[in-house]
């Protein structure tokens, strides 16, 4: 059997700085270029240097990856294509490709403008970066050049995830970022083709993590919503933008059940 090669530059055994390097078939794809959102140093990013020591990375890679939007998948993507130096096509859903940018110049202003930091990227890099950019669309076979072809599938877990089946030859692997198999009122479940893989890479920070179902848990919340505003109690939601319609469905949840008369004490703090 033909040997393929993973190799984690990033999140091995963490939470934060998603990259993998996976060689097959002569082929070497980056899978997600994410950031660790615990550091304020160079180790927030992945490491680069296994790739090369000097030099651009466009050389060693034939296209990067991205699984989705959060910044533990696609936070570092300016730094690598625009500091350390990357050319080729880096490969993403359209919705990612939308919203990616928002979250990347937001998390700069943070880190830039109001912390001060340096060694970081500029609203520039981000724009150049997206222009390397190639949208996605599911279950569209992308031949990336004539033996290298990629495929994506339907991910769940938020606007744009998705899982991607990759092919060289006879050799393939699945990347499957973060997914999610259990819908919600606005996602469906993570689905992929039947297929047989080489190698299977999974997300799975929660593997061993038993929860109720959401419907309880949205149920135990809203139990609490309503014994606080019978108390004359306020009830605030602390979330990013990003997040918002996710309250939104709990809102609406909220007002499908008998609800006291002091409802106007429900109200929503939006983070942008």
């Amino acid at each position: 059997m033909p040997e393929i090669k993973v190799t984690p530059l990033g999140a091995g055994q963490d939470v934060g700085r998603s990259c993998i390097l996976v060689s097959i078939g002569g082929k070497n794809i980056m899978l997600d270029c994410g950031m660790h959102m615990g550091y304020n140093d160079d180790r927030r990013f992945p490491d680069f240097s296994y790739i090369t020591q000097n030099g651009r990375l466009t050389e060693f890679l034939d296209c990067v990856i991205i699984s989705h939007f959060h910044l533990d998948h696609c936070g570092a993507l300016p730094f690598m294509s625009e500091m350390v130096g990357y050319d080729g096509p880096i490969y993403m859903t359209h919705p990612t490709k939308a919203i990616c940018p928002i979250l990347l110049e937001d998390f700069r202003k943070i880190t830039v403008d109001k912390k001060g930091e340096t060694n970081f990227f500029t609203s520039q890099m981000i724009k150049d970066c997206m222009k390397k950019v190639v949208p996605l669309n599911l279950h569209q076979t992308v031949q990336v050049d004539d033996e290298l072809e990629i495929k994506a599938y339907y991910a769940g877990h938020v606007l744009g995830a998705a899982m991607v089946h990759i092919k060289v030859g006879l050799e393939s692997v699945v990347y499957t970022g973060d997914y999610n198999m259990t819908p919600d009122r606005h996602l469906g479940a993570a689905w992929i083709d039947k297929c047989r893989p080489d190698v299977l890479i999974s997300e799975s920070t929660y593997a061993t993590t038993i929860r109720d179902s959401k419907r309880c848990r949205e149920r135990d919340f809203l139990k609490k919503v309503h014994e606080s505003i019978e108390r004359g109690g306020k009830v605030i939601f602390r979330v990013s933008g990003i997040l918002y319609f996710g309250v939104e469905s709990l809102l609406q949840a909220f007002h499908n059940m008998d609800q006291p008369e002091d409802s106007k004490n429900l109200c929503t703090k939006k983070h942008v």
